[in-house]
């Protein structure tokens, strides 16, 4: 009985590790094959934000342009645009109900500035605004559409 014991000992310090390891194994792969799985499909949504304008309704009534930066990063680029733009930008585009669709993207920025002028290049009104972005499709990997945002200029 003693060799049976001894031999089965031997057998157990031998196969305990090696299943032990086999199994890491599958693990590690399991784990590098789903985080090298492919690509990501190219992104076919962009996120929106909708800007109204608040306040005195006679400043509202003057604003031809509106411009918006995330840090240095502004569309459209220069204020100057103002004095020539009667609709926005591809970015940036007033709506029939007065209000502006700005189009953030597949990567929105978590803040921005908005600066509205009048049709002589006139700041009329400026908000800096933190947007909390809630993902609403896709995933955490890829990225995927989010919930519109809706913020509100308010002008003196």
């Amino acid at each position: 009985m003693p060799a049976v014991r001894s031999s089965r000992r031997r057998v157990e310090l031998v196969l305990v590790p090696f299943v032990a390891a086999v199994c890491m194994a599958f693990i590690i792969g399991a784990i590098v094959m789903d985080n090298d799985s492919g690509g990501c499909p190219t992104a076919t949504w962009h996120n929106h934000v909708t800007l109204s304008l608040a306040g005195d309704q006679a400043t509202a009534a003057r604003v031809s342009a509106v411009t918006t930066c995330a840090g240095a990063k502004c569309a459209p680029p220069t204020p100057t645009f103002a004095k020539n733009a009667r609709n926005g930008s591809a970015m940036l585009t007033r709506q029939p109900d007065g209000a502006w669709l700005l189009d953030v993207g597949t990567k929105p920025s978590p803040t921005v500035t908005f600066r509205a002028f009048d049709a002589a290049g006139n700041v009329l009104g400026q908000q800096s605004n933190t947007l909390n972005w809630t993902r609403v499709g896709g995933n955490e990997k890829c990225g995927g559409p989010m919930a519109a945002m809706k913020v509100v200029l308010s002008l003196p």
